[in-house]
C-alpha cells in the first residue's frame, strides 16, 4: 500500500494565501503535530491526517477519529505503481523538519524550501503515490509564495494539479486540487501584468473551478446565470454555483476580476467585480464593497480602446458603452462618499482607488471632448483628495514613531501582490505617481488605450 500518512499530512497543509479563513476553504489538517512533535512517529498505514485550519496552532498528538483509509477507498481502484518501498525513519524526520521549519513557531522558509525539494527527490525517485507528491509540490508552492517566488510557485502548483488529475489524484483529499487551482491563480495574480495572456486565462480557468469547488449548491440544480449588468452590450454568463463560490470567498473573487483584466477580457471582469462587490455588501463591508465597484468602472473604461476580442466599444455600440463606462465609475466615486470603519490602512486604499477611478474617469471625458471642463474638475478632486490622504498618512506615522509604536502588520498575504489588501495606500497614493508610467502599468494594471487617454489629459493634447 501506499505510505498515504505521509502524504495526508501533507497534502491538506493550510494554503499560505489565506486572507481569511472565513474566506478560504482550503484542505486543513488537525493531526500535523503528531509529525512535529514526536521523535518517532507512529505509522499507522494508510492513515489521513487532517490539519488544524490555523497552520501554526498544533493540536495534541492524536489521531483524528474522522480519519479515512485508504484501503476503504480504493477497493474498486488501484494505484498506477506501487511504491518501491516504504519512507525510511530519516527520510520522515526529513519530512517532519520541512514542516516545522514551514509551520512552527520558529520559522526557517528557506529550509523549509530545501527540505521540501530533498522529500519530492526521494518520493518521485521511490515511486510513492501520486497523490503524495502532489501534497508535496503543493506545499513547496506556498513556499514559494513566500519567498515571493511567484514563477517558481506557479510550476509547483502545476505540477500538483498534474499528479492530482493523474491516476492516484482520487486518493487525495477532495479539497486538495481546488487548493492547488487556487494557488496557482494566485501565483500568476501576483504578476501583475507582468503575466502573459495565456498565463491570465489559465489563471482565470483555475479561479474559476475553485469557485465551482467550494460552493454547496446542489450540483444537479446548478444553472447558468446570464448576466447583461457589467456595463456593456456583451453577455457573460457564469453558473449559479460559481457565484454561490464568490459569495463564500469575494476575496478571491476580487483577484479573479484583476485577472481577467491583465487577459484582456474587460467584460468578464467587471461583471466578476460586479459580484464581488455584492458579496461584500451582503456581509456589510462597505469599504471592499466600494473597492470593487471603483474596479468594475476601472474594467469597463479598460475596454473603450477596442483592443481587446472581448470587447465591443467599437462601431455602433461605442457610445453605448463609453457612457454606461463613464456612469458606473461616477457611480462608483459617489458611493464612497459615506464609507466608514475602524480599518484605517482599509479606508486609505478605499482613497487611493478613488483616486485611480477620477483619474481614469477624467482621462475618458477628455478623449471624449465633449466634457473637457467635468474632466479637469475630476482631476482637481483626486489631487485635493490624495493630498489629504498623505498629509493624514505623514502625521499618523510621525504620530506613531513619537509613541514608539511599532508598524502594524499586514494582513496575511498582502504583501505576495495577489490580495486586495496589497492594492495603493496611503504611502504610495499621489498625483505625481499617476504620471509615472511604470507604476500605472505594474502597480495599477492598466492597459495601453486607458494610459494613453489619461497621458493625453495629463499633457492637455488630443
Amino acid at each position: 500500500s501506499s505510505s498515504s500518512s505521509l502524504m495526508m499530512a501533507l497534502s491538506s497543509s493550510n494554503n499560505n494565501n489565506n486572507l481569511a479563513s472565513e474566506w478560504n476553504n482550503n484542505p486543513l489538517q488537525k493531526d500535523i503535530s503528531h509529525w512535529l512533535m514526536t521523535s518517532e512517529p507512529e505509522i499507522q498505514s494508510n492513515t489521513i491526517f487532517n490539519m488544524e485550519e490555523n497552520p501554526t496552532t498544533f493540536l495534541s498528538p492524536t489521531i483524528s477519529s474522522s480519519s479515512t483509509t485508504i484501503a476503504s477507498s480504493s477497493s474498486e481502484q488501484q494505484q498506477s505503481q506501487k511504491p518501491d518501498r516504504s519512507p525510511t525513519k530519516d527520510e520522515i524526520a526529513l519530512l517532519q523538519s520541512a514542516f516545522a521549519s514551514f509551520y512552527g513557531q520558529d520559522r526557517n522558509v528557506p529550509q523549509a524550501y530545501a527540505s521540501l525539494s530533498k522529500c519530492i527527490g526521494i518520493w518521485e525517485d521511490t515511486h510513492q503515490g501520486g497523490d503524495e507528491i502532489a501534497g508535496l509540490y503543493r506545499v513547496r508552492g506556498d513556499v514559494d509564495m513566500e519567498q515571493f517566488q511567484s514563477k517558481d510557485a506557479e510550476e509547483d502548483y502545476a505540477k500538483a494539479i498534474q499528479y492530482l488529475e493523474g491516476p492516484d489524484g482520487y486518493l487525495a483529499d477532495p479539497e486538495e486540487l481546488p487548493a492547488a487551482r487556487l494557488g496557482r491563480a494566485r501565483a500568476v495574480r501576483s504578476l501583475g501584468s507582468a503575466a502573459t495572456t495565456s498565463q491570465a486565462l489559465q489563471a482565470s480557468k483555475d479561479y474559476e473551478i475553485y469557485f465551482n469547488s467550494i460552493s454547496q449548491e446542489d450540483q444537479e440544480e446548478v444553472s447558468a446565470i446570464t448576466k447583461n449588468t457589467s456595463g456593456s452590450d456583451k453577455t457573460v454568463v457564469i453558473s449559479s454555483a460559481v457565484v454561490d463560490g464568490i459569495q463564500r470567498n469575494p476575496y478571491a473573487a476580487w483577484e479573479w476580476g484583476m485577472v481577467n483584466r491583465v487577459a484582456q477580457n474587460y467584460d468578464e471582469a467587471a461583471e466578476i467585480h460586479r459580484l464581488a462587490s455584492s458579496a461584500f455588501d451582503e456581509i456589510g463591508d462597505k469599504p471592499r464593497s466600494v473597492i470593487c465597484a471603483l474596479d468594475r468602472g476601472l474594467d469597463l473604461a479598460s475596454g473603450l480602446d477596442g483592443s481587446s476580442s472581448s470587447s465591443s466599444s467599437g462601431g455602433k455600440d461605442g457610445k453605448t458603452n463609453l457612457a454606461n463606462a463613464k456612469q458606473i465609475l461616477d457611480d462608483a466615486i459617489k458611493s464612497d462618499v459615506n464609507v466608514g470603519g475602524r480599518d484605517v490602512q482599509l479606508l486609505q486604499r478605499v482613497v487611493a482607488k478613488e483616486g485611480e477611478a477620477r483619474l481614469a474617469l477624467a482621462g475618458i471625458l477628455w478623449d471624449d471632448g465633449s466634457s473637457k471642463g467635468a474632466a479637469e474638475s475630476q482631476y482637481g478632486t483626486a489631487c485635493a483628495r490624495l493630498d489629504e490622504l498623505n498629509s493624514d498618512y505623514n502625521a499618523r506615522e510621525e504620530e506613531r514613531v513619537k509613541a514608539g509604536r511599532k508598524v502594524e502588520a499586514k494582513p496575511k498575504g498582502a504583501s505576495l501582490g495577489f490580495s486586495m489588501e496589497d492594492i495603493v495606500g496611503a504611502d504610495e497614493a499621489s498625483c505625481s505617481r499617476f504620471k509615472n508610467d511604470k507604476f500605472i502599468e505594474e502597480k495599477l494594471v492598466w492597459n495601453e488605450g486607458l494610459q494613453t487617454k489619461v497621458k493625453k489629459f495629463l499633457t492637455l493634447s488630443r
